[in-house]
């Protein structure tokens, strides 16, 4: 823009007073714009700090030979004062992340392979189940004489489950929810919500610990009884199913052209603590999950399988304190076929979720009411199908 201006000027002085003052006016507006460009472009470097220190004090030699002597203050002769946060801290020392932190939360695996029933409202207290049982076979042949073989009785087995009522609640005192940045009904609904679940899965996992079939592992190395678990340990769990008849839960998954995958074969279930994935990962013919030829029919919480055992694991499974011969925990691995036990839900109570607000609590209306209540029974309908393989650590 200067030159532009300076140009411009200088054609209509030259047309009115000559060329000589042309040269004249191009020098002085060459000399205002270095002193804008320099000068004062060094004033306002030192303002913000930017000169070296000696460009402070005395001249200053600049890269177009000129040299300038630069205005300053003396820097160490006048301090002024600054103002930090020591002298004004923040009012609010802190913030609050509105994202929450993860909650640890165990996988509910015990109620995966059970069947669900529900006990019809206006039905009583006890769900009553019934199976019959099987006929003898007709091996002796009718023959021509006319008389007819001795007739079957037909029999059947009752198994009672009476339905029990369960619930848990939060009493919240209306400041918090007035005062607290943190939403704290929705996550006191959420945290009820996995308490309920987790109370259901607890209460199947120590009902299958009832069970009156268990076979200990012998077949490890560790010197305990039980000890360890090996793939002999397996097998025989597995034979014991089949030799009770009992049907698999999981269809095997075809073998594929896949670098580093086996097929797997039809299994039951077997629940165990999260203590045993070292050992079943030593077990001979333990194919991880991850090596299954299709990952996606593989459930969270499954670890793998072995033989006709597929591993589901949960930090809450069953652990039997200081039982062995040695004195170590012992960990119980329910093994379990199709229809083996049954979690009865009573009809228009399975879970019911309430919330009181503080107008329902007293006088005052002082604190809220949050929890859920359920009813609900697990039950073995099957013995022979339902094994615990008990077994230690390495």
């Amino acid at each position: 823009m200067i030159f532009i201006t300076t140009r411009v000027l200088s054609w209509k002085f030259s047309n009115k007073f000559g060329r000589g003052s042309e040269r004249t006016l191009k020098t002085f507006f060459l000399f205002v714009l270095y002193y804008l460009c320099v000068i004062e472009e060094s004033r306002l470097h030192l303002f913000f700090g930017v000169l070296k220190p000696r460009q402070l004090f005395g001249r200053t030699k600049h890269s177009s030979g000129l040299s300038y002597k630069t205005n300053v203050y003396n820097l160490r002769n006048h301090k002024m004062p600054i103002t930090t946060t020591t002298t004004l801290p923040a009012p609010v020392q802190q913030s609050f992340s509105y994202k929450l932190l993860a909650v640890p939360t165990p996988n509910m695996i015990h109620k995966t392979a059970a069947m669900k029933k529900r006990m019809p409202r206006n039905g009583g207290t006890t769900l009553r189940m019934r199976r019959y049982n099987a006929l003898d076979t007709a091996m002796v042949p009718l023959g021509n004489t006319g008389a007819y073989p001795p007739a079957q009785q037909l029999t059947a087995v009752d198994i009672d489950a009476k339905v029990s009522f369960y619930g848990s609640y939060l009493k919240i005192n209306e400041q918090v929810t007035l005062q607290s940045q943190d939403p704290v009904l929705n996550e006191a609904a959420k945290r009820l919500g996995v308490s309920l679940r987790q109370t259901e899965d607890q209460l199947t996992r120590d009902m299958l610990a009832a069970t009156g079939g268990f076979i200990n592992c012998v077949s490890g190395v560790n010197g305990d009884n039980p000890t360890e678990i090996t793939r002999n340990d397996v097998s025989e769990v597995v034979r014991t199913l089949l030799d009770s008849d009992a049907y698999t839960i999981l269809d095997n998954i075809e073998g594929e052209d896949k670098f580093g995958t086996a097929p797997v074969r039809d299994a039951y279930f077997a629940f165990c603590t999260t203590r045993m994935t070292g050992d079943l990962d030593g077990v001979a013919g333990f194919i991880h999950k991850n090596q299954y030829p299709s990952p996606m029919n593989a459930l969270r919480s499954e670890w793998g399988s072995i033989g006709n055992l597929r591993f589901l694991v949960s930090s809450i499974g069953s652990v039997t304190q200081n039982t062995s011969n040695l004195g170590a925990d012992v960990m119980n691995i329910f093994c379990v076929g199709m229809e083996a036990y049954a979690c009865i839900e009573q009809d228009g109570y399975s879970a019911q979720f309430i919330y009181r607000a503080p107008m329902y609590d007293g006088p005052l209306a002082l604190n809220a009411t949050v929890g859920y209540k359920f009813a609900e029974v697990p039950r073995i309908t099957n013995d022979l199908w339902v094994i615990n393989l008990r077994a230690t650590l390495s």
